[in-house]
């Protein structure tokens, strides 16, 4: 006699931040939660990476490829696949901004949402070069530091993974057929404003973020404190 199948449904709705597009997906089963722990013991960023991939790709019903979602796609439906799994609200604990006391707090993760500001995302340079950009995949920066702290090197290569193609009047060259030096050389070719436009966008790229306001217990400061990103989140 064959067991009974658990857990059929039942299906949750959300929507791509990057794309708009309404997906369908169904909550973690033990096998996903099992598959995280052991990537997140392993302390192994290629293992995490791959592992929180997978769960999203295993958890939504129609055929998407996690790999070439954005940074802030795969945060926030990481996020939401979460709170339909273990509960709706998540603990995090926010400093005083005055005197640093810690205050836990339950954020509501239905209220989270990624705000996609309406760019262009071509960036015209001088009159007969422009450059197409995009924010990056997730994938294409699990190698590089993110953290407040990277340096000015790791930020050019975060800025580097946005080039879609560079435009002339006779052709569009792909950047995927240029080489990282020739990429390199070209954005450090550029003048102080052309760099700057560059910039602008990068730092336009959405975030998974959510502004808590309180006042504290212990000095009476009235605090702001913006969580951002999906480890700030599950902390």
């Amino acid at each position: 006699m064959a067991l009974p199948k658990l857990n059929a449904g039942p299906k949750y709705e959300m929507v791509i931040p990057s794309s708009g597009k309404a997906v369908r997906y169904r909550p973690f089963v033990v096998k996903d939660e099992k598959n995280l722990m052991i990537a997140m013991e392993s302390k192994d960023t290629k293992a995490i990476i791959h592992t929180l991939l997978g769960t999203i790709e295993s958890c939504v019903e129609e055929t998407i490829i996690p790999a070439n979602l954005n940074t802030f796609d795969v945060e926030y439906m990481f996020l939401q696949i979460r709170g339909k799994s273990v509960g709706e609200t998540a603990k995090v604990s926010v400093k005083c901004q005055e005197c640093g006391k810690e205050h836990p707090t339950e954020i509501n993760l239905e209220e989270i949402k990624v705000n996609v500001p309406d760019i262009s995302k071509t960036i015209q340079l001088t009159d007969n070069i422009a450059v197409e950009l995009d924010w990056p995949s997730y994938a294409s920066l699990s190698e590089l530091d993110l953290s407040e702290d990277a340096g000015t090197e790791e930020m050019f290569k975060i800025m580097s993974k946005c080039f879609k193609s560079i435009n002339t009047d006779e052709e569009r060259i792909d950047v995927k057929d240029v080489n990282a030096k020739e990429l390199e050389d070209f954005i450090e070719s550029m003048s102080s404003v052309q760099f700057a436009k560059i910039q602008e966008f990068v730092e336009a790229m959405p975030r998974l973020k959510h502004d808590i306001e309180f006042t504290c217990g212990s000095c009476q400061h009235e605090n702001k404190v913006t969580v951002e990103g999906l480890t700030g989140f599950l902390s």
